[in-house]
C-alpha cells in the first residue's frame, strides 16, 4: 500500500482513542462537564494523569483557579451525551441537567464526580504548562474509585495489574468528528518468559 505525506489534521493519525469527561467547578461551585480526547496517564507513583485543555474552553480557567479536577470514564452507552458536552459551553447550559446525568460527591476533592461512570479519578492540579495552543493540566491522583466487578487481575506482567473486563465495560473512544466506538470484545494476552528487565 502507497504511503501518502499529511500536513493537515494530523492529530487522526493517534486516533481512536479513549474519552473522558472531566468534571469541574465555578468559584460558587457550580459544576462542569468538559469531554476530551487528549488525557493520560504521566506518572506511576504518584498516579499523575496529564489532561490538554484549549485557554478558548470554559472548562479551562474552572481548572486553573479550582487547581482540581475529576477525570470520569463513560463507556459507550453515553456517548450521544459527551459529544453534546464536548460541543456546547457550559457558560450557557447546566450540563448535568441537559445530560440527566447524576451528580455524586467526590470523596477527596470538591469537584463533582459522574455517577454514571465505571470509573473516577479524583485530581488535584500540580502543575500546568502551555503546549502549543493547549494547555496541560497535570492532576495527581487523590482518589480513585470503580465500578465494583467491572475490572480483573492480570496473569503475567503491569503496570498496571488490572483490567477492566471486556464483556462488561464497552469502552468509549473518539474516532473522528461526531463519531464514536467501543472495542472488541477480543483479547489478547501474552506471556514474557524471564525477568521483565524495563
Amino acid at each position: 500500500m502507497k504511503r501518502v505525506e499529511m500536513t493537515d489534521g494530523l492529530d487522526f493519525i493517534m486516533l481512536p482513542r479513549p474519552v473522558v469527561l472531566a468534571t469541574c467547578i465555578d468559584e460558587n461551585k457550580k459544576p462542569d462537564i468538559i469531554t476530551l480526547g487528549w488525557a493520560s496517564p504521566v506518572s506511576h507513583k504518584p498516579l499523575i494523569v496529564a489532561i490538554a485543555i484549549s485557554p478558548k474552553r470554559y472548562s479551562h480557567d474552572l481548572i486553573a483557579k479550582s487547581k482540581e479536577f475529576v477525570v470520569n470514564f463513560p463507556d459507550i452507552t453515553m456517548a450521544e451525551g459527551a459529544n453534546w458536552c464536548g460541543r456546547k459551553s457550559g457558560r450557557r447550559y447546566d450540563k448535568f441537567a441537559e445530560t440527566g446525568w447524576t451528580l455524586e460527591n467526590s470523596a477527596y476533592i470538591e469537584t463533582p464526580r459522574i455517577a454514571e461512570c465505571y470509573a473516577c479519578l479524583e485530581c488535584k492540579v500540580v502543575d500546568q504548562v502551555v503546549s502549543g495552543d493547549h494547555t496541560t493540566f497535570f492532576g495527581e491522583v487523590v482518589g480513585a474509585f470503580v465500578n465494583e466487578d467491572t475490572y480483573r487481575s492480570v496473569k503475567h506482567g503491569g503496570p498496571p495489574n488490572k483490567y477492566f473486563d471486556p464483556e462488561i465495560v464497552r469502552t468509549l473512544q473518539h474516532l473522528g468528528g461526531d463519531i464514536y466506538v467501543t472495542h472488541d470484545k477480543e483479547m489478547h494476552e501474552f506471556d514474557v518468559r524471564g525477568q521483565i528487565d524495563v
